[in-house]
């Protein structure tokens, strides 16, 4: 997928700031994913502000882009019950960053959430593990929504262990297991991962590949292939170079 930019936000250009913007890029492995990428995009680029920076209508403008995610999402033909399980868990994502964050002390947030405004639920950070034990039991119907859940996981979303530190074993084990079960669904095809690229000031975002050991092996054949390719022609050069001087010798 290509680098998510972030135009600067209105008003805030002289602070150098900058807003997400809702361009579905169609390039992912995941189409959930591609879908939701400037989303969370947003969410990783708000989440160090302060709630004086913050854009007065973000709430309504993520209200509408969250809707036209899922509308997107129903054109591809996704299933009603996955697209509703899809927004529970990024309106829940996005919320737990919002007040993890600070930012509702000075916008819409503190008034009221995604979670509510989408499912008149206060927090979902317990029925998303509830509604993951479930999507596992079909993961290969689910695959899609399970991917999105673990790049959310991968992003720090924590739901009901998000406060209870003493638990962060038990999150480690479900965050592995789920790793466990979409690596049999992709067998060797590598993951996508957001990445935050660190050389670029702006905090730009992009997707990686992870490098599996099947790689490292990989590459490690090829490089040996090369050398005994080297060494046969080295070898054959030698060889010609003697049956010339052999046939010198015996021709005087």
């Amino acid at each position: 997928m290509d680098e998510l930019s972030l135009p600067p936000l209105p008003g805030y250009e002289k602070e150098g700031l900058r807003q997400y913007q809702l361009a579905l890029r169609g390039n992912s492995l995941n189409p959930m994913i591609d879908a939701a990428t400037p989303l969370l995009g947003m969410v990783m680029r708000v989440s160090g502000m302060n709630s004086h920076a913050m854009p007065e209508h973000l709430f309504t403008q993520v209200v509408t882009d969250v809707q036209a995610v899922e509308q997107l999402l129903q054109e591809q033909g996704y299933e009603p019950g996955v697209i509703i399980s899809f927004r529970y868990i990024l309106c829940t994502f996005i919320d737990e960053a919002a007040l993890g964050n600070g930012w509702s002390n000075k916008n819409e947030w503190i008034k009221q959430s995604l979670l509510v405004h989408f499912h008149n639920e206060a927090w979902g950070g317990e029925k998303v593990f509830i509604l993951l034990e479930r999507l596992m039991r079909e993961p290969k119907r689910y695959q899609d929504l399970l991917e999105f859940l673990y790049i959310c996981f991968s992003l720090g979303f924590r739901g009901r262990y998000k406060v209870a530190v003493q638990d962060q074993g038990e999150f480690e084990q479900i965050y592995r297991r789920l790793y466990h079960v979409l690596h049999k669904l992709r067998g060797d095809a590598p993951f996508p991962l957001l990445h935050q690229d660190k050389k670029t000031l702006g905090g730009r975002y992009q997707l990686i590949k992870r490098l599996t050991i099947r790689h490292v092996l990989c590459g490690g054949i090829v490089v040996l292939a090369l050398f005994y390719l080297f060494y046969l022609l080295r070898l054959d050069s030698q060889t010609q170079d003697i049956l010339h001087q052999l046939n010198r010798l015996l021709a005087r």
